[in-house]
């Protein structure tokens, strides 16, 4: 009767091991049907992402100039004409007026957008940057756009980028020289916060006045 009894506990011993044997290989299974893999990193967030640090105290101030409120003029020079073109940006909370050329931009306080046409006083409802593309920006150049672009070449600089400070439009700026295949590349920001210069075979952009004083009156047409 104890034989019995002893071989019995096996055999439930043995089905079991089976039973979690089976079920171990189940979900070893549907892992590599699914090709889920478990992670212990993530992506890295913020301005500050080139692991050059020149680059990054640009971007740094970079990207002060989307909750800024300022008004700067600059002047946009495309290499390709050689015409400069005045340029005002104003913001203020989540208003925001730019004027390049004859072209303005425009976001009220509720978010709506509309690009109108300085001389005829034409709209669209929408920011149309195709309207400027002859100057090869877009209408947010000041901040985020070159933010953007800076980022772009920070990869596929050839060496650490040269650094220096210095002072535009009256205010003090850092800059960062980046170079790629074709030259050299300078974005420099105000302290303050916005772009101050950019200098590239393109285009170049510079900084001619700059408060920290904006006119309600003038985000609207």
């Amino acid at each position: 009767m104890q034989t019995q009894r002893t071989s019995q506990t096996r055999r439930t011993a043995s089905s079991i091991v089976q039973v979690r044997f089976l079920l171990v290989s189940a979900v070893l299974l549907a892992g590599c049907v699914t090709g889920e893999r478990p992670t212990l990193t993530s992506e890295p967030t913020g301005s500050a992402a080139t692991n050059d640090p020149v680059i990054d105290a640009v971007l740094d101030r970079l990207a002060l100039a989307e909750g800024l409120a300022f008004t700067a003029t600059y002047t946009i020079t495309p290499t390709s004409t050689g015409v400069a073109t005045d340029t005002t940006v104003r913001q203020l909370g989540d208003q925001r007026r730019v004027t390049i050329g004859d072209v303005d931009f425009l976001t009220d306080a509720t978010g709506a957008s509309q690009t109108c046409d300085v001389i005829d006083g034409t709209c669209v409802g929408y920011l149309d940057d195709a309207m400027i593309s002859d100057l090869g920006i877009t209408h947010r150049f000041w901040g985020g756009s070159f933010a953007d672009r800076l980022k772009l070449d920070a990869s596929r600089n050839l060496r650490g980028a040269a650094g220096q400070a210095e002072t535009i439009a009256g205010f003090p700026a850092s800059c960062a020289d980046v170079t790629v295949v074709g030259g050299t590349l300078r974005y420099c920001a105000l302290d303050a916060g916005v772009l101050a210069r950019y200098i590239g075979a393109d285009v170049k952009i510079e900084l001619t006045s700059f408060s920290a004083e904006v006119d309600p009156l003038q985000l609207t047409r």
